[in-house]
């Protein structure tokens, strides 16, 4: 609660406060009664992602109410903390007085941890905001090992690492942390390019961002499986230093990433496609491919195609003599004419395509939309070289619809250099360009779009 705006909190009559001396906000979070507590969560965001409200304000309320008796909105308050934590330390006293209170009462969270009866988006909401104390690493990471698996543990613990970038071990690892370190254990390592100075600060940065980005949607999915949210305001917008993409440009020049794409794919659609569950599969992703390719005459061109995961899908389909693959990164193409023969690989920009009008069959465009620069010239310049009635398919993200989602998606899309579209404007760039849109949708973010060129 900010201090100076306390006088102005609805009090909750007191035969209905919950516990001896309780008033105010404090009681409404925990009030038994479903309403009361989610207007008063709503309310304590408000306050405390209230930009013009920059002053001290009260967190001894939130900690009571996040480690004491179990209620719905224990994990909220965690993940809303963490999330104030992480904020713009020179714009916002938050994230010192989080600190702050964490540091004189570290012992309640761990606490709440080890309990049997924690229930599990409490616990990993309570890992998110105690990944953001790396002063308290050598209290939290025992007891996180205790409750927790190995790949949350390895994330953790990357998060509570001080980057000693003058250390040559742990600068190589750079790149081969999110989305867990854990993950990178069993790939043979490969000497990646040779860093120094200010870009291992800002790659530091960028991995220990992406890796609380990932964290933090986690638990917001969690809580939202299991309790919910109510309606929410936006947090402030990602203010980070690292440029946008940084750390996604990173991992195109990392020679372990581009050999083992593959295998990160599941974990990429996590954050931006809301895909925890693993509701959308791989097959899923290439049955849908499968089933809406309708190629008119001509060759058919995977654009953006990456080490070739789709390529290959496409040359089963329709044979790799009649296959393209066009991308920008030489590297990952290299990948690709191995893992892909007989198809025709060549380097170029899917904004100014090397094909005349109406040259292709059909073009797909699997999970690249979002990163490539200038998509509605890239869907032009698809419309332009398909082949009347020829068909565009694409796999891609939209915006999440609850706030604290929509938040995390940001985070990961800065680090990431993505962007996700909402249907509406994807459906007129398409329209403009002369396709009609005959198939989209998909669960929750994710987001499958087939489009046929009027003829």
């Amino acid at each position: 609660m900010r201090a100076q705006e306390q006088p102005g909190l609805h009090r909750v009559p007191a035969d209905r406060e919950p516990g001896h001396g309780w008033g105010g906000l404090r009681a409404a979070l925990a009030h038994p009664d479903r309403g009361t507590a989610d207007a008063a969560f709503t309310r304590l965001a408000e306050q405390l992602l209230d930009p013009a409200a920059v002053g001290p304000a009260d967190l001894v309320g939130p900690m009571e109410v996040l480690t004491g008796p179990p209620h719905p909105n224990r994990p909220r308050v965690a993940v809303l903390l963490g999330l104030l934590a992480g904020e713009d330390a020179t714009r916002s006293y938050l994230p010192g007085q989080i600190r702050d209170v964490f540091t004189e009462r570290l012992d309640a969270p761990l606490r709440l941890l080890e309990r049997p009866d924690t229930e599990q988006c409490l616990r990993t909401a309570v890992l998110y905001l105690l990944a953001h104390f790396p002063a308290h690493r050598d209290r939290i990471l025992p007891v996180a090992g205790r409750i927790t698996d190995e790949a949350e543990l390895s994330r953790i613990r990357r998060c509570l690492t001080a980057p000693d970038l003058t250390d040559p071990t742990r600068t190589a690892q750079l790149g081969r942390s999110w989305p867990s370190p854990d993950f990178w254990e069993p790939l043979v390592p490969v000497t990646g390019p040779a860093r120094a100075g200010a870009e291992l600060a800002d790659l530091w940065e960028a991995e220990t961002a992406a890796l609380l980005a990932y964290q933090g949607a986690r638990a917001e999915h969690q809580v939202q499986q299991e309790i919910g949210w109510p309606e929410l305001p936006d947090p402030p917008q990602f203010t980070g230093t690292v440029p946008p993409g940084a750390y996604r440009r990173l991992l195109e020049h990392d020679p372990v990433a581009v050999r083992d794409a593959e295998l990160l794919r599941p974990e990429s659609a996590t954050v931006p496609g809301a895909n925890w569950d693993r509701t959308v599969s791989v097959r899923d992703e290439d049955a849908y491919l499968r089933r809406n390719l309708r190629p008119a005459p001509g060759p058919v061109l995977d654009v953006a195609c990456g080490a070739g995961r789709w390529t290959r899908v496409l040359a089963e389909q329709v044979g790799p003599d009649r296959v393209l693959g066009l991308d920008s990164a030489a590297a990952l193409l290299e990948v690709a004419r191995f893992a892909v023969p007989g198809v025709l690989f060549t380097e170029g920009d899917a904004r100014a395509l090397p094909f005349p009008d109406g040259f292709l069959g059909a073009v797909n465009c699997s999970d690249a939309l979002h990163v490539l620069p200038e998509p509605q010239r890239v869907i032009a310049e698809i419309a332009r070289c398909l082949h009347p009635a020829g068909t565009f398919t694409a796999t891609t993200y939209r915006p999440g619809t609850r706030s604290f989602q929509r938040h995390f998606q940001r985070c990961h899309e800065r680090i990431f250099g993505l962007r996700s579209f909402d249907l509406d404007d994807l459906a007129r760039a398409c329209d403009e360009a002369g396709m009609d849109v005959v198939d989209a949708g998909g669960p929750s973010t994710f987001l499958f779009l087939t489009t046929r060129k009027r003829a």
